[in-house]
C-alpha cells in the first residue's frame, strides 16, 4: 500500500468513526423510556396538535371538526388549548379548551364565555403527559423500535425513532374523533434530544394521506392556566 493509499484508507476509516459516534449507544427501548423518564419530571411545555388529511370530530353529534390546536401545559394536571373548528356549514372559528383537576371548560367561539365542555368530550390533553399517556406508550406499546439517526429539527439536535402502535394505545390520547381502529397498529415516528431526552415531535401516520402531529417546545418556561370562570345561571 502506498502513502496515496494509505491516506485514502486513514480519511475513510476517520469517516466512519465520526459516523459511529455519532450514533446514540444503547437499544432504541432504552432510549424511549429515558424519554418516558423526561416527560414526566416535565415543569411545562409547550404544543400544538396538528391534524393531517381529513378533519378529525371534536362534536360527531353536531359535526363540528378541528384541524389544529396550540397547547400549554402546567404539571401535573393543567392544560389549555386553543382549538381551531369548523362547524357543519364550514365555518371556522375558535374555541379554548381547558383541563383543571376542577374539570373541563370551554368556551363559547361566539361569547368567549366558559361552561362545563360536553360529557362525551373524548380527548384530554392531560392525559399526554399523565404516566399512563405518552409515558406508558414509550416504555411499553413501541412495536420493533428502530433508530432513523441524528437530525435537527426546529434547530435542536434530535434523535429520531420510529417503529408500531397500535389503534388502542393511540385512541387513549387522541380520542375517538379520527380514523384509526384500535385493532389494527400504525406508523409512529418520535424525535427526542440526545441530552436531556425531552420530546420534541411525535408523528402518527394513518391511511389515505391522514395523520397526526404533535410538536413540543418551550419546556419548563413559567406557565399559568387558572381555573376558568364559568357564568352563574341567571334566576327567573
Amino acid at each position: 500500500m502506498d502513502g496515496k493509499e494509505k491516506a485514502v484508507t486513514a480519511v475513510a476509516l476517520l469517516a466512519l468513526g465520526t459516523i459511529l459516534s455519532a450514533q446514540p449507544a444503547g437499544k432504541p427501548q432504552d432510549h424511549l423510556n429515558r424519554a418516558a423518564d423526561a416527560i414526566l419530571k416535565l415543569k411545562s411545555a409547550q404544543f400544538t396538535l396538528t391534524r393531517e388529511g381529513a378533519p378529525a370530530f371534536l362534536d360527531e353529534k353536531l359535526g363540528v371538526t378541528f384541524t389544529a390546536a396550540q397547547c400549554v401545559y402546567a404539571a401535573p394536571d393543567r392544560v389549555s388549548c386553543e382549538v381551531k373548528i369548523a362547524s357543519k356549514s364550514g365555518t371556522v372559528l375558535q374555541l379554548t379548551r381547558v383541563w383543571v383537576p376542577e374539570g373541563t371548560f370551554q368556551s363559547n367561539p361566539l361569547t368567549r364565555q366558559f361552561a362545563k365542555a360536553p360529557p362525551d368530550a373524548t380527548f384530554n390533553g392531560v392525559v399526554l403527559f399523565a404516566k399512563t399517556g405518552i409515558p406508558d406508550l414509550l416504555r411499553t406499546s413501541v412495536q420493533k423500535p428502530q433508530l432513523v439517526g441524528s437530525e435537527t429539527l426546529r434547530s435542536k439536535s434530535t434523535i429520531h425513532f420510529k417503529g408500531d402502535v397500535r389503534g388502542d394505545k393511540l385512541l387513549t390520547l387522541i380520542g375517538s374523533g379520527s380514523t384509526i381502529k384500535p385493532e389494527l397498529t400504525y406508523p409512529v415516528d418520535f424525535w427526542m434530544e440526545g441530552r436531556s431526552a425531552n420530546p420534541v415531535r411525535i408523528h402518527v401516520v394513518e391511511p389515505a394521506g391522514n395523520g397526526w402531529l404533535i410538536d413540543l417546545f418551550a419546556v419548563n418556561e413559567p406557565v399559568d392556566i387558572p381555573t376558568p370562570k364559568v357564568p352563574e345561571p341567571s334566576k327567573q
